[in-house]
């Protein structure tokens, strides 16, 4: 299916919900306009995307120092993000465009019987809370969208990271492999996988890990976690990348990354860098941060030449990378850039990967989760985990050398024989997370690893470890907190 009828249905759902009152989250979906569940599913993985891609996934990188924004996105980089946007996000698109539009395409699914479409709806809404609970903390869960119900009660983590393994268990429960027809299945309206259970299986099961090892050292999950890995249990693991879940877009105006259109919509105030040809060589305004880049070098890690690239005035020599908050940046002609295999038209959202699948095993397996492995499990978790990193870039212009792959997975330490085993497994998911900044962010809140610098200006004296709960969810819902929780109260998964 193409990316013009995903936004030709975007518009339609908005025109037929138009009518309705939108701040009122707990709305009966029975009520609402009756619209097939791929059209719903579409939509709200279409509004999900495009928050990842403008909003969530740059203001983390800058929380955790993946790169450094400047010019006119400089805001994350000291923690400053809008009210209003945040607003918008809970009222409109998170409680309204993902989680009601879903819970009307589940009502519509399980009444026609139709158990793959149910379940593929359900692993996108968990995919959907994950991000709501890792961003705000407490939140409205177990009584959202509840007809009746105006003024919500605030679930706190606990109650929501295991709500959201109870709807993947559901999921998981209901795929049938047997019957994946049109119906039964949304196929053409399946933004990810064009109707393939065995892949949403696998998606189904690596985010259900992912839950699991955020909340692995509040709480012992080591008995789920053992049983997960131990059973078999269809993962999104394939080193090529073939299984990942990623949202795709088109090399098309129309239809490109919102990311991408945050650039193309400035050329004007040069948000590229245009080469003698004008072609566009690297874009301006996102930079190579030090922390990432002292990283990178550290190991002599290849991926820093896909991560980012150096100025067009300066090729082929080291890239500087810049101290994220107020410092001074390095000279023009040193910077390192996000690269354009990042920034372009086509660039896939992306959810889950093969990369952070086998990581996450290779933690698991170390801290002893998992009865019946241990270190050799980790360590070929580990390797598996940096081979499909370095494979991501395969047939872009980015693609690393055979030579530099093998000599780096060569060049890996033995884990079994290091003080930090665990801090190392860490360290590697920080860094095959770059551009799921979303997902590192939550990540690093868990681990603290590695260590970050508190950015120069920012507001508080640790690194930012919440969004605020916005005001006008404080100011209508007598339910809800009287204050917010400021920016630098962990979360509920933080040790």
């Amino acid at each position: 299916m193409t990316m013009k009828k995903f936004i030709i249905f975007t518009l339609t759902i908005f025109i037929l919900s138009s009518c309705e009152d939108v701040l009122d989250i707990n709305t009966n979906p029975n009520a609402s306009t009756e619209v097939p569940p791929g059209t719903l599913l579409t939509n709200a993985a279409i509004s999900l995307s495009q928050n990842r891609l403008n909003t969530l996934n740059p203001d983390a990188a800058a929380f955790i120092q993946h790169w450094k924004p400047v010019v006119v996105l400089t805001g994350p980089d000291t923690y400053v993000y809008s009210q209003i946007g945040n607003n918008n996000f809970w009222t409109f698109t998170f409680y309204t465009d993902v989680i009601k539009d879903l819970n009307l395409a589940l009502l519509s699914a399980e009444e026609a019987g139709n158990n793959n479409a149910a379940a593929q709806i359900k692993i996108t809404q968990a995919f959907g809370w994950l991000h709501g609970v890792d961003r705000w903390g407490e939140m409205p869960f177990t009584e959202s969208n509840v007809p009746g119900i105006t003024a919500p009660a605030f679930d706190d983590g606990e109650v929501i990271y295991q709500g959201i393994i109870d709807i993947l268990d559901e999921a998981i429960a209901a795929i049938d492999l047997s019957n994946q027809s049109e119906g039964n299945t949304i196929v053409e309206f399946d933004p990810l996988y064009a109707g393939n259970m065995d892949n949403w299986l696998a998606f189904a099961n690596s985010l259900k890990l992912r839950v699991l090892m955020r909340v692995s050292y509040v709480e012992d999950r080591s008995e789920d976690i053992s049983q997960l890995l131990n059973s078999d249990a269809e993962f999104i693991d394939a080193i090529s990348g073939d299984e990942n879940a990623e949202f795709q877009y088109l090399p098309s105006r129309e239809n490109q990354n919102f990311d991408y259109a945050t650039f193309d919509n400035f050329t004007g105030l040069g948000s590229f860098q245009l080469d003698e040809n004008g072609n566009r060589v690297h874009q301006r305004w996102r930079l190579a941060s030090k922390t990432m880049v002292d990283i990178l070098e550290a190991d002599n890690d290849p991926r820093i030449n896909a991560f980012f690239q150096p100025n067009i005035t300066n090729p082929g020599t080291d890239i500087e990378g810049a101290v994220n908050g107020g410092g001074p940046l390095p000279d023009i002609v040193d910077r390192g850039y996000v690269s354009l295999f990042y920034i372009r038209q086509d660039k896939s959202d992306e959810w889950l990967l093969a990369s952070e699948q086998y990581l996450l095993e290779a933690e698991a397996y170390a801290r002893g989760l998992v009865t019946g492995a241990g270190m050799a499990e980790a360590q070929e978790a580990l390797e598996n985990g940096i081979q499909a990193s370095l494979n991501h870039f395969d047939g872009s212009d980015f693609e690393i050398a055979q030579s530099e792959k093998d000599a780096f997975i060569a060049s890996l330490p033995d884990l079994s024989a290091i003080s930090e085993p665990v801090e190392y497994i860490h360290l590697q998911q920080y860094i095959t997370l770059f551009y799921n900044s979303n997902e590192a962010w939550s990540n690093w809140r868990r681990t603290k690893v590695p260590e970050l610098p508190v950015p120069v200006g920012a507001p508080i004296e640790t690194i930012i470890r919440r969004i605020e709960i916005p005001s006008d969810e404080l100011d209508n819902n007598p339910n809800s907190p009287a204050v917010s929780p400021l920016i630098d109260l962990p979360v509920y998964f933080e040790r």
